[in-house]
Formats: C-alpha cells, structure tokens, sequence
C-alpha cells in the first residue's frame, strides 16, 4: 500500500507502508476490542435498540477524531532525554507534571482492573461450565491470571506489542465468525419488542439511558493507552512521523468500528433478552453465556476462550501504558534508579490488582461511573484545554477542538448524573 500526502508544518510524509505499521495497528485494534466489546452487547441488550442506534451513530466521531487529537499532541511534547512515553508532562512543569501522570495512571488502572475482573470470571466459567472441570478457588485462580499478565508486562514494550499484535488477528477473526454464525438466529422480534418497551418507558428514564451510555462507547472504543507509545515510536528517528501515525490510527479505527458495530448488532438480534439479564447479573461478557447448535456449536464451544485472549491483550495494551508511566512516576518521586523503581513500581501494581480483582467488582457499573468518565477527561478534555492555553499547540485549534470538548463534558457528566 502506498500512499503520499503534503508535508506541511510538523506533519512529516507518510511513505509506504511497513510491516511494523501492521504491528502497530493491530496494537491498537486489540486495546480498544476486547473486555469492552464483549460487554457492550450485553449493555445494549439490557437497556434496548435506542442505545445501540446512539452507539452507531456517536460511536466513530467520539472516538476516532480525539485518537486524532491526542496523537497530535502528544507529537508535539519535547523529547525528553530518558525516553518517557508522551502523556502531557512537557506541558506541565515540577510538580503539575507528576500530577498529571498520577492522574494519567488513576485513569488507566482501573481499565486494567475491569480486563483483569472480566479475564477471571470469563477463565472461571470456561474451566468449570464448558471443560467440567472442578471449581478452583477464586484465590488461587486470580493468582495464577494476574501473575502471568505481570509476567509478560515485565519483557518490555516491543515484546508486549507483538504479543497483543499476535493475538488481535486470530480474536478479531474469531469474533467476526461468531458474529456471522448468528445470522441465521437474528429475530426482528428482539428488537421490536424492545421498541414497545421503550415507547412505555418515560423519556426522562431513556434519555438517562443514553447519557450514561456515554461513558461505556468511550470505554468500548478507546485504545488511548496504546496512542502515546505509538507516538512515541512514530516520532523517532527512522520512522516516519506525525503523518503515519495519524494515517495508522485511521486505519485502525476503521477496522474497530466496523468489526465492533456488526458483532454488537448481530449478538442483539439473535441473544436472548433472557441471557443478557444472566450476564450483567453474573458479572460475564456476552461470549460466556451464547449457547450454540448444529454446524456452529464448535465455535460457540470455544468463545469463553476467544473472549479469554479478547480479554488478555486489552489488559497488556493498557497495562504497557500504566506500568511504564507509573515506574517513571516511581522514579521521579524517590530519586532512585530506573530499573529498582520499575520493580518497586510492577509490585505495588501487582498486588493492588491482585486483591481487587479477588474482590470481584461489578465491571459494568466500574466502566459507567468510573473508567468512561476519567478516560473522557484524558482523552477529550485535557487535549483540549492544553490547545487553547498553551502556545505551542495554536496551530491546532479550530472547530474541532470545541466539539472534542463538548463530547468530554458530556461523557464526564454522566459520573455526576449517576451518583443521584
């Protein structure tokens, strides 16, 4: 594929596409698909048709065009001399800049805690429901998951890249075949049955509907951890640049869309209403309670473990971001060396999400009160308020920018709303 575009300013030319460009696209894709889409069905098989035609609608704007934005920004921070991955502190100086990577790490820890969560509950319910295998301890269970995805975090970014690269093609194909395999269930009657259930339902309770449903297409779509060391990459020397990077992130979302739109859409129209309500009260992704027949039931057999991989990567795209910065963090506080602060850092992760994934929160309501509203504030509001008060950004301002804004105030005004 090759492709040629003006250079203007800092935009560097893309130039022919690599192989690399494929690793970093299939990164992105397998941060934002996984935990999240396999939840969203089972959000919008619950509460009805109207969020999903609001997702379809909503669901590309509010996340590709701030992917773009933030990607920019982060082009345009100085290089520091360590190599930190880009999250804003350029834009801060002394202690505003370890505020904002604390607050960049209490953002993203807890979207590592709903993977970790769902990975559990999904590895739980193939082992004893599909394989029969006799109940393990949840004790033990969390261990062994969290110590493995610590593991793999622990062999640095390039290794965690491939890792989650390897694994998206084989997840996306998966999900895209079990998604086909369900057309000759789809039922009209799903949905137009929920139209009637809408129609009772007063306006005020559906318009809260699709206000809280902000926060989880922000979730469901976002792959933000993922943006700042592809930018780091792109901005080094032998790779191409601003243009590239942009052009990747394009191509990626285009591919996260479409492949999440037509999943969502197919599970909706032929799941049970039934089976959602299992789901969201059982703490499951939509995979762990489809049940198959005839030619397909081989693949539905194995979709607790498509959704066990799905599952996997998003956690290591997510966790590369926050175990990075938060060593980085680590580092700057206590004066000590890189690489003892990176250790004390993955410890003080590793039993945090060990005792919290034991705990076994409600992921939904985590994703709606907490991980959508604070991904909006990083991901639409900070971007934003750094373009109009910062010089260094004025070239980016423009319409955009505002309606990047007014989608952040509105996702992050949800948490208000769902605490009355």
């Amino acid at each position: 594929m090759n492709t040629v575009t003006t250079t203007t300013g800092n935009i560097t030319t893309r130039r022919s596409w690599r192989w690399q460009d494929n690793i970093w696209t299939l990164g992105l894709y397998g941060t934002a698909v996984g935990a999240g889409t396999l939840f969203l069905p089972v959000e919008i098989g619950t509460r009805g048709p109207v969020i999903f035609l609001v997702m379809l609608l909503l669901g590309l704007p509010l996340s590709l065009i701030p992917h773009l934005l933030l990607c920019r920004v982060y082009m345009r921070e100085e290089r520091s001399e360590n190599g930190t991955l880009p999250i804003f502190g350029s834009f801060f100086s002394g202690r505003g800049e370890k505020l904002i990577t604390l607050f960049y790490c209490a953002t993203f820890f807890p979207v590592t805690l709903v993977y970790g969560v769902a990975l559990v509950n999904a590895l739980d319910n193939f082992l004893v429901e599909r394989l029969h295998f006799t109940a393990l301890s949840r004790g033990p269970l969390t261990f062994i998951v969290v110590a493995a995805l610590y593991v793999v975090l622990s062999k640095g970014r390039d290794r965690v890249v491939a890792t989650m690269s390897a694994l998206a093609l084989p997840f996306a194909t998966s999900v895209l075949l079990i998604a086909v395999s369900l057309i000759p269930g789809w039922h009209l009657s799903n949905v137009t049955g929920a139209v009637t259930e809408v129609q009772s339902t007063p306006l005020p309770v559906t318009l809260k509907g699709i206000w809280l449903t902000l926060p989880l297409i922000t979730f469901s779509f976002c792959c933000a951890p993922m943006v700042s060391p592809l930018t780091s990459y792109y901005r080094e020397k032998k790779a191409e640049g601003e243009g590239k990077a942009l052009f990747v992130i394009r191509v990626a979302y285009m591919a996260i869309f479409a492949s999440i739109i037509f999943f969502v859409l197919s599970c909706v129209l032929s799941i049970p209403h039934e089976s959602f309500m299992r789901a969201k009260a059982e703490n499951l992704n939509v995979l762990s309670v489809i049940r198959g027949s005839g030619n397909f039931s081989l693949i539905y057999y194995v979709a607790p473990f498509i959704a066990i991989i799905g599952m996997t990567k998003s956690f290591l795209g997510v966790g590369l971001s926050v175990a990075e910065t938060f060593g980085q963090l680590v580092a700057s506080v206590s004066g000590k060396k890189a690489t003892t602060s990176k250790r004390v850092a993955s410890l003080a992760l590793f039993l945090l999400t060990l005792s919290i994934v034991y705990a076994n929160p409600d992921v939904l309501n985590l994703i709606e009160t907490f991980c959508g509203p604070l991904i909006a504030v990083i991901l639409f509001l900070i971007p934003a308020w750094l373009i109009y008060t910062r010089p260094a950004l004025a070239e980016l301002r423009g319409k955009t920018v505002f309606l990047v804004m007014l989608g952040g105030l509105a996702t992050l005004s949800a948490l208000l709303w769902s605490m009355f």
